[in-house]
């Protein structure tokens, strides 16, 4: 999926974002607190909507494609105020109510909704729930169908989260040694909704030989930022007669430093390394349309990660899209700022601007020098 623009707008919190218009590669840059953030929730929120939640307030404007087809999409809930009621360690919060949704395919009208009634290709559906998107009520409709798995291919990529590598060890060995069984091929892995850790993890157990090349190009890609690293591994760790028997059989990500004697596992690895381990990761094992959320996409990672993963976003010959956020001048500048859109805010209405609208200089490190003495770069305003 590729999202070409898009509005949002929450009317509950008096926050609205004017249209934005995204390439495959998009680079929010502006001063602090001006919605940078923002902007990448709203575009997770319509992943949300699409699968089913109901969020009070929102109103969307859509326009995106998957690879056969083009959507315009968008939609209103009704706004709930003081909607959030706190009861001892639980909250809660009522559901809006869609007050309208409208769905167009390739310039076609095919679903048209107010409050009351939901119309499919013209005609009216049973009674169906006034909290849901049409693209999770119907999405087993050939026409909505790629909608709704597109939309689902937005991925905030957050390779600072520890939760990731935690998630395969709550499950079963049993259910581990089945999941390596299901996903036995390149194809499956990358096709998945698993998460990075796992498919890395799967990556590396395939015995298709066309396959195994995978992982040995991440792991190459990985020990060229990290010339100390002579080898790489997803395997249990060395047995030690204290280890918890559950341990005994499950796979840690270890690396192997040269002059090192013992393989050190994830928990030990620099949070730089780890993070450009999963950046590799996913650029290889995500499946194409992948719609990548990144937000400060500088952190914890050194000049050499930062230098690499950015022009691996740059130069991947994949169908992916990435919509950055970042405050480093070193990415800033090393990102052409044909991709770069300044934002600025004004009360509660945040708006973004192409670079080209300020005639900044033709070279990036003239552009960049030129974006940083802008007003609206400094103070996130935009000029009287």
């Amino acid at each position: 999926m590729r999202i070409n623009l898009l509005k949002f707008e929450n009317k509950v919190r008096a926050w609205t974002l004017e249209t934005l218009a995204l390439n495959e590669l998009t680079l929010l840059v502006g001063a602090s607190g001006v919605g940078k953030t923002q902007i990448l929730k709203a575009i997770l929120a319509l992943k949300d909507i699409n699968l089913g939640k109901s969020i009070n307030g929102a109103k969307w404007y859509v326009d995106f494609q998957t690879t056969d087809q083009h959507y315009i999409w968008e939609g209103q809930f009704e706004s709930i105020e003081n909607a959030v009621f706190w009861g001892g360690e639980s909250t809660f919060q009522p559901k809006a109510k869609i007050l309208y949704e409208k769905l167009f395919c390739n310039d076609k009208l095919i679903v048209e909704r107010d409050a009351d009634h939901i119309l499919f290709l013209g005609k009216s559906t049973i009674k169906l729930s006034p909290f849901e998107s049409v693209l999770s009520l119907l999405d087993a409709e050939n026409l909505i169908a790629p909608a709704h798995a597109g939309l689902n291919q937005i991925v905030w990529s957050d390779q600072a989260n520890a939760a990731q590598a935690a998630e395969i060890f709550t499950l079963p060995l049993l259910a581990v040694q089945k999941i390596v069984k299901q996903y036995d091929t390149y194809s499956k892995i990358q096709l998945s909704d698993l998460n990075t850790i796992l498919k890395l993890f799967l990556i590396s157990k395939v015995s298709k030989k066309t396959d195994k090349k995978w992982f040995q190009l991440i792991k190459t890609r990985f020990m060229d930022i990290f010339p100390q690293v002579e080898d790489l591994k997803i395997a249990p760790l060395e047995y030690t007669p204290d280890m918890p028997d559950f341990l005994k059989e499950y796979p840690f990500i270890q690396i192997k430093e040269i002059g090192v004697e013992k393989w050190i596992s994830q928990p030990f690895m620099s949070s730089g390394m780890y993070r450009t381990l999963l950046q590799i990761s996913e650029l290889y094992l995500s499946s194409e349309g992948t719609v990548f959320l990144i937000d400060e996409f500088e952190n914890s990672l050194g000049i050499n990660c930062i230098n690499e993963l950015t022009s691996a976003i740059q130069t991947t010959q994949r169908k992916l899209q990435f919509i950055l956020t970042s405050h480093h001048p070193y990415i800033i500048n090393n990102i052409p700022f044909e991709h770069w859109k300044l934002v600025t805010r004004q009360a509660g209405v945040v708006k973004t601007h192409p670079a080209t609208d300020f005639h900044l200089g033709n070279s990036k490190h003239e552009a960049f020098m030129q974006l940083i003495q802008l007003d609206e770069y400094k103070t996130g305003r935009e000029d009287s």
